[in-house]
C-alpha cells in the first residue's frame, strides 16, 4: 500500500514539474539539479567521442545535449509526458546522453546548447530564444 502511495505521489510531482517547466519558462527561479536516472549517461565533452552516438543504442531515440555556455538550464522528459528524465543546469562542456522511445528537450536559451538527435545535429536557436526539441524529430 505504501509503495502505491509513493508511486502515485511521484507521478503527481512529475506531472506538476513537467507542466511548470513547459508553461512557465520565464519564472527566473533557480532550477534544482536532480540525480541521473538509470539509462542516462553524463560525461565531459573532452572525455567522450565526438560522434554523438553512444554505444549500444538498440531501438530507441538518442538525444545528446552539450552545454556551450557557462550554465545551461535544460529539461528532458520522456517517454511518457510525466516521465522527467532531467531538470536542471548543465555546466560549460557538460554533455548528457538520453535514450528512450520518445524524448522531449526544452531549453531556455537555444544558443547555449548543442543538440544532436539520432546522430543528426539540430539547428541552434538565437540568443535568448526558448526552444523545444522532440525525438523522433518532426519531419
Amino acid at each position: 500500500m505504501l509503495a502505491i502511495a509513493l508511486a502515485l505521489g511521484l507521478l503527481i510531482i512529475g506531472g506538476v514539474a513537467l507542466w511548470g517547466a513547459l508553461t512557465n519558462r520565464d519564472s527566473g527561479k533557480p532550477v534544482a539539479v536532480t540525480p541521473l536516472p538509470s539509462g542516462v549517461v553524463s560525461s565531459q565533452a573532452s572525455d567522450s567521442q565526438s560522434t554523438g552516438q553512444p554505444p549500444g543504442n538498440q531501438g530507441g531515440n538518442t538525444i545528446v545535449i552539450q552545454c556551450l555556455a557557462v550554465q545551461c538550464p535544460v529539461f528532458v522528459a520522456g517517454p511518457g509526458p510525466t516521465d522527467v528524465q532531467f531538470h536542471g543546469d548543465l555546466l560549460q562542456n557538460d554533455r548528457r546522453i538520453f535514450t528512450a522511445t520518445r524524448l522531449t528537450v526544452a531549453v531556455d536559451d537555444a544558443s547555449t546548447v548543442s543538440v544532436t538527435i539520432n546522430g543528426r545535429q539540430q539547428a541552434r536557436g538565437r540568443r535568448g530564444e526558448s526552444k523545444t526539441y522532440d525525438a523522433p524529430p518532426q519531419q
